[in-house]
């Protein structure tokens, strides 16, 4: 593979302000890899959208901030490449992404943030430098201001980046933005652009996340067993009723709460404690949607929400 440059890493990583938005989305995940293609570059909506996903062996992919996630790229790259040939994709220029514990999310809160959008990713690093579980020299960073004072900073080692990118390139693509895939779910459906809760599970990771007018407002990522319990995604149900009472806004009449991948009987006593919100299953628009031969990697809601997200467009 040819030498990347810092700054050239860097630029790839720039997923929030970089239009248009590829016409290609690629989600690498724990359980599978999925395809999506639309027919229009940055058409902000999912009509025309052809998708796709196949599951992986178990191990295949390892999310981690610090260790190897891709022990063997050939494993993930060949499903993947089907996909790619299946959807005309090969050779595109494609949104790649990544586990939600591999690429990291922060909201920091500052007094003022600088007015040169330069000068946001060093403070962003010397807020950070202390709580990066890996070298600071090796993190990856990409902020967007969503305030005055309020900073959303994406960050990863490079070292982790580059595994994913190697595999893209190995199955037939190449990356022009990452994101973490959790982020990209936000933008999958309408109705989480403003006071939704989303729980999304993932092979060891669980997600919540929740926007306010279409600015993120909270991003958590948790490190988890097999499979969430009550434990893991109660106290982020919690923390979004109170978000919601306490806001300067008015909260919504009944809030819903969309989850993906959560066991039926966890959501089950989810709902039966949160009587005050709706829950339903965070599934794509299926308007115009065309799936993709192959296996699904589980069910088509759950696999293809982040794709479906990152080609909606609002986070890239």
């Amino acid at each position: 593979m040819p030498t990347v440059s810092a700054s050239g890493l860097r630029a790839r990583f720039e997923a929030f302000t970089a239009p248009p938005t590829p016409a290609v989305a690629v989600e690498i995940a724990a359980g599978h890899v999925a395809v999506g293609r639309l027919r229009a570059a940055g058409s902000g909506h999912l009509h025309g959208l052809r998708a796709g996903a196949r599951s992986l062996l178990p191990g295949a992919v390892v999310a981690s901030a610090v260790r190897t996630n891709l022990a063997d790229l050939a494993v993930v790259a060949d499903p993947l490449r089907v996909l790619l040939e299946e959807l005309g994709a090969v050779d595109a220029q494609v949104t790649l992404l990544v586990p939600d514990l591999t690429a990291r999310l922060a909201l920091l809160t500052f007094e003022q943030l600088p007015a040169k959008s330069e000068e946001l990713a060093p403070l962003a690093r010397f807020r950070l430098r202390k709580s990066l579980p890996f070298a600071e020299e090796q993190a990856v960073i990409s902020c967007q201001p969503l305030t005055a004072t309020r900073l959303l900073v994406a960050f990863a080692d490079r070292a982790r980046i580059d595994e994913y990118e190697d595999c893209l390139e190995q199955a037939g693509a190449r990356a022009a933005a990452v994101l973490p895939a959790g982020l990209a779910c936000l933008s999958a459906h309408p109705v989480l652009d403003d006071a939704a809760l989303l729980l999304r599970a993932d092979s060891g990771c669980l997600t919540s996340a929740f926007c306010r007018h279409g600015r993120i407002e909270f991003f958590r990522a948790l490190e988890i067993g097999v499979a969430p319990v009550f434990e893991d995604a109660f106290p982020s149900v919690a923390y979004f009723r109170d978000a919601l009472e306490t806001g300067a806004e008015a909260a919504p009449a009944t809030p819903v709460l969309f989850t993906s991948g959560l066991p039926v009987e966890l959501t089950a006593r989810l709902a039966q404690e949160s009587p005050w919100a709706t829950w339903q299953a965070a599934e794509i628009p299926a308007s115009g949607l065309d799936t993709a031969g192959g296996d699904d990697g589980g069910s088509s809601g759950d696999a293809l929400l982040a794709v479906a997200g990152a080609l909606r467009g609002r986070f890239s």
